[in-house]
Parts: C-alpha cells; structure tokens; sequence
C-alpha cells in the first residue's frame, strides 16, 4: 500500500491498491507506489507517470515506469495494449530507440482495462517545442536509422493479429479512405479531389513493410537534441515504406517550420542518408509528394471523424470539437500539390461556410466550461494544454461572429461537384473553385496557416 500520503496521484486509492498488489504477485516481493499522475495529451490512450519500490523478488529497487492504459474514448482501428505490448518487445529486438517494455497486465480487474509498463524515457515529445529548436540535421539522420529498424522487423507469429494488406498498400488505403468519407456526414469535394489524384497517380510496384504508420513529431521523445524514444506504436502494421516517410515529412506535422521537412526538425538529405546507410537500399524519392498527399488526405478523414464524435456522437472533449478546423488546411495541402498544369484562378470559390461541423454556440460552451471548471485554481500541465485550446476555440469564434449570417445555399452544388470529381470529370476551373473557396474558409478558421 501507499505509505506516503504526500504522493501525487489522481488516480482513485483503491486502484493504486490493486496495482500494488498485482505488481507484488508479478515481481514476487513488496510493491510500494511512490507516485502515479497522468502525463498530460493522450486522446487514444492514457500514459501514467509510476515511481515505484520494489523489495525483494525478482526485480528489487526503485523504478521509473509509464504505465500505458486504454483511455475513455479510444479508436476501434488501434491496437489494444495486449498487442502493442507485443510489437514494443519485437521493435526493441529490432534495435529501435524505445522505451524498454516491463510487463503486460490483462486482467481488467486492477484498473478497468488492460494495461502495460514501460521504463520512462527521457525528454520531450512537444512537436511545437522541438520545431522551436536549432535545426537538428543529427535527430533527423536519426529518425531515418530508426525507421529503417522498424521497416525490418519480420513477420512472426506474435505478430499475426495484424492483417496484411489485401493489394498494394496504396490501393487499399484509396479504398480505405473512400469507405470512410462515404460514412461521414455532408460531402468533401476538395477530399473528392484529392482522393481521385491518388487513384489516378498510384505508383507501380514497391514493397510492403512493417510500418509504425504514426511516424511524425510528437511521437517521439527528445532530449538535449538526442533522439531518445520512438513511441505510440498503436496503428503499426504492414505498409509501404513510403507510407511512413511520407507521413513523417508531411507539412501538417511540421508544427509551421515549414521550411524543415523532416517534422519541423530538420532536412531530407538527413532522414534519407540515415534510412539507407542502416537499411543499405536507395529510397524513391520521386514517390514521396504522392504519399505526402495520402498523408494529408489520411489526416483529414481522421479529423473528419473525430469531429463527427462531438457533432454527433456526444463526446463533449475540445479537442475533437476543435480537429474540424483542420480540415481547410489539409484540403488546401491537397489541392496545391495536386493542381492540374493547366491550372486558372478565380476570384470566388465553393462556399464551406456550414460544412459539418460543431457549432459556435457549442465550441463557446465547451471552451468556457473548461475555463471555469479546469482553469480557476491552477493552470499547469494538461490544465494548460487545455487552456490554449480553449483559446483556439475562442478566437475561432471571433473571427466567425460576422459570418453567423451566411446561409448554405450551395450543399447541392458542392454535392454535384462531388459527384463529377469522383467520376473523374474534374476540370481545372473545378479545382479553381474548390481553391479558392478553401481559402476563404481558413480566413475565418485558421488566416495563419495560409501563410
């Protein structure tokens, strides 16, 4: 049991009571939890702090641990903990920079759900930090290193509660990607577009790999400018290699160091010598504009959904509220890179003034409840995080207070433009159109990322 009543936790003592009796069963001696405190982010999973004592048993003395569980609203495509415990032990076998896994526990009834631990890793994963720093060439050579230790790991039978793609990666992702937009609300045709250009421009041949198909800033952790773990392993599976570059150096996780296109970090030269001196196989680099396009295309399906969850689903978390201002900036991304040779400009655009989307009155809603509730005595940590997205969400309204009066008068014209996108008729002037109507959104959602 707890024998210092000092120690920070907020988690409920009779679970800290059941995990020290677990952990006591496992090692064989005495377990004491020194501190156990919620890390802050973690909208798929919860990350736990753990300063533990052992005495006696198989691992005596004083340890620092993550304790990685389920959160409340997880996503059905990830991987449960039991799995993800499994791939962090094979991607450590493989040499890759992770935090070394402890032990899994499966039985829900210490904590309500499965969970694992994991010696802490030192550093900070803030994408907005590290992209603040000098540019790190090294960290970027590293990354490449890292990657090319992952996309070695072999199939083995561990491992086979993950399904190999049914084609080549690319395809199945179109597929994928398609299937989930037609399940959403409203219609996308700047996502028509862009998922027609990926169907229309799929590179031949290529290999399929175990990816981590979550490689960005912000999942892995830094310290001093040294690389010192890659984390959040949920989504890994079968993949193209490309599939995992691209989504490393897509502009949407480069946190506005745009100019450093490895993750706001640093440059490509540096990634692809790391990936090909450890791998010892040359990268095509011609095909990563096609899958930095599916990396923007894959970001806005998800933000789509996520925003679905609050629009319709009830799930009152900001977080998901405010992912739906995201989607302008990918679409225009996506159109940029994809505009046809013969592309025209126009002064007016589609109309996305009342896509699907929450509402202001709910984001105001949200955004003051987290401001009274979370913010009047303490503003540290997650409480913070959670303070500048209120904010966000604040000036988000701001700036569409005068548009309150706009009425959607062009949901059938978007609904056909979509149609004729998907059938492949698409012209120049359409992708005019949806341009310049993306513009106009984000000088309401978002005028920075239009920089």
């Amino acid at each position: 049991m707890i024998r210092n009543d000092d120690a920070v936790s907020n988690m409920d003592r009779d679970a800290i009571k059941r995990l020290e009796v677990w952990l006591a069963r496992q090692s064989g001696g005495r377990a004491q939890v020194r501190d156990l405190k919620q890390l802050s982010g973690g909208a798929i999973q919860e990350n736990w702090k753990l300063l533990l004592d052992l005495e006696g048993g198989e691992w005596p003395g004083k340890h620092d641990l993550v304790l990685r569980k389920d959160a409340p609203s997880n996503v059905a495509v990830s991987h449960g903990r039991a799995e993800e415990f499994a791939i962090l032990k094979h991607a450590a076998e493989a040499g890759v920079q992770v935090p070394t896994p402890c032990v899994l526990c499966e039985d829900t009834s210490v904590l309500g759900t499965p969970f694992f631990l994991m010696h802490r890793a030192e550093g900070t994963a803030a994408g907005h930090k590290l992209a603040k720093a000098e540019v790190n060439d090294q960290l970027a050579r590293d990354l490449g290193i890292n990657l090319a230790r992952i996309h070695s790991i072999k199939d083995d039978p561990e491992l086979g509660f993950i399904a190999k793609p049914d084609g080549r990666p690319a395809q199945v992702s179109v597929m994928d990607y398609r299937r989930h937009l037609d399940a959403l609300p409203g219609t996308h045709p700047a996502l028509e577009w862009g998922l027609r250009w990926l169907k229309d421009h799929m590179p031949s041949g290529g290999e399929t790999v175990f990816c981590h198909r979550d490689y960005r800033t912000g999942n892995y952790m830094v310290d001093d400018g040294a690389l010192t773990a890659i984390l959040d392993w949920e989504f890994a599976g079968w993949s193209d290699p490309m599939e995992d570059i691209g989504w490393l150096t897509a502009k949407c996780w480069r946190f506005g160091a745009n100019d450093r296109e490895v993750g706001g970090i640093g440059s490509l030269d540096a990634l692809f010598d790391g990936y090909e001196a450890e791998s010892g196989r040359s990268l095509d680099r011609d095909q990563l504009g096609y899958w930095q396009v599916m990396a923007h295309m894959r970001w806005a399906v998800i933000a789509l959904q996520q925003a679905d969850r609050f629009v319709t689903g009830g799930e009152q978390n900001l977080e998901l509220a405010l992912t739906a201002h995201i989607v302008p900036e990918l679409e225009l991304e996506i159109l940029r890179q994809t505009g046809p040779d013969d592309a025209v400009d126009l002064a007016e655009g589609i109309s996305y003034a009342s896509r699907p989307a929450p509402s202001l009155d709910a984001l105001l809603n949200i955004a003051r409840d987290i401001i009274r509730y979370d913010l009047a005595s303490v503003l540290d940590g997650d409480a913070r995080y959670k303070a500048l997205m209120a904010s966000n969400a604040l000036s988000i309204v701001s700036r569409q207070i005068d548009a309150l009066d706009i009425q959607d008068e062009t949901a059938d014209v978007r609904s056909a433009l979509a149609a004729k996108i998907r059938k492949g008729e698409g012209s120049a002037e359409d992708h005019a159109k949806l341009l310049a109507g993306v513009v106009e959104t984000l000088k309401l959602s978002n005028p920075r990322a239009l920089k």
